[in-house]
């Protein structure tokens, strides 16, 4: 027998060692019991009964705070209020969110939602931070960071429009009154907003009109469970239960209909591959829109195999809710 010291260990060695005897420290009784009882197997079975349990997740979230959503993969939100011209930044640690930032902005001159290119609306929905640009025009101030307008709802809607901003005011001193769609705010403050978002790829920003709903934690709940039982049917190449997650005016990410994407699944499910499909990194942002219909973003990280294809990458979803059913509007 080999006997290796904690200390001599390979850092990653002892962070899994830790994190595994933690794990094991965390599970209740109760489940320790169930597993002395049944076994690994019958584990799994019943994690994966539990994770398609809608009131699994409902007490699972009450420990969280769950007013702007669900969110596995966030350190930071922004949240803009077009109406009252407000932007608070949120930093998420521990499920909690911490308000560390207000600041005044400027928005774009006509209200409403951003339709087409040139109405000089500022857009509504729920968008990533794409990157940081310190070399453009004076005008915009002394930096700018690109929204993802138009997201992937917003093109198949037929919304137009590009180049959607926070920026700065003009480095001569002027300051404008309005924007033509993007946000605006004073340059010192900028600066400051810009030095306390450390990594863009973790942070989300939602462009509301002051009327933003709490997220219900039931709804939330909803979504969980079902897509847990929709990842279920598509493992299980179950068509009939797989597809009636799908909305009427379903749209795939290239625009082809419910009634094409019926046929194409059919056909990859008639194969009854053996597929691995495991989900991660779940954030559920709710979708503010005019048509009042309860919307939320979904993005996870994915991972597919067949014998055929593999992919690994991250899986967008636009959902909506009614009568507490999930349904699938867009996917990517």
């Amino acid at each position: 027998m080999v006997l290796i010291s904690f200390k001599a260990m390979d850092i990653n060695l002892k962070f899994f060692l830790i994190h595994t005897i933690l794990t094991i420290y965390l599970l209740s009784y109760s489940l320790i019991d169930y597993y002395r009882n049944s076994g690994a197997v019958n584990l799994q079975e019943k994690a994966e009964r539990l994770l398609k349990s809608k009131e699994f997740w409902y007490e699972r979230l009450q420990k969280l705070d769950t007013d702007f959503g669900y969110y596995e993969d966030l350190n930071h939100l922004l949240i803009v209020n077009k109406r009252f011209q407000s932007l608070d930044l949120y930093r998420l640690q521990s499920g909690e969110f911490e308000l560390i930032k207000t600041v005044d902005i400027i928005v774009g001159e006509n209200r409403g939602d951003k339709m087409v290119e040139g109405d000089k609306k500022t857009p509504t929905g729920v968008y990533q931070l794409l990157e940081r640009i310190d070399k453009l025009d004076p005008f915009y101030g002394p930096l700018a960071i690109v929204l993802s307008y138009p997201n992937l709802l917003d093109s198949l809607d037929g919304k137009s429009g590009s180049g959607i901003w926070i920026h700065g005011f003009p480095m001569s001193g002027g300051r404008e009154l309005f924007t033509k769609g993007c946000v605006a705010l004073d340059n010192k403050k900028l600066i400051e907003l810009n030095s306390l978002i450390d990594n863009l790829d973790k942070a989300t920003i939602i462009l509301e009109d002051g009327r933003l709903k709490k997220s219900s934690k039931l709804d939330l709940a909803t979504i969980l469970s079902s897509l847990y039982r929709w990842l279920d049917s598509w493992r299980s190449s179950n068509f009939e239960s797989y597809i009636e997650f799908y909305g009427d005016d379903f749209k795939r990410f290239d625009g082809n209909s419910l009634d094409w994407f019926k046929e194409y699944k059919k056909k990859i499910f008639a194969r009854e591959e053996k597929k691995e499909i495991y989900f991660s990194n779940i954030n559920i942002s709710p979708y503010p829109n005019s048509q009042n219909r309860v919307l939320f973003r979904v993005t996870f990280d994915e991972v597919y195999k067949t014998a055929r294809v593999k992919f690994q990458g991250k899986k967008e979803l636009y959902v909506e809710l009614i009568n507490q059913k999930m349904k699938i509007v867009v996917e990517k």
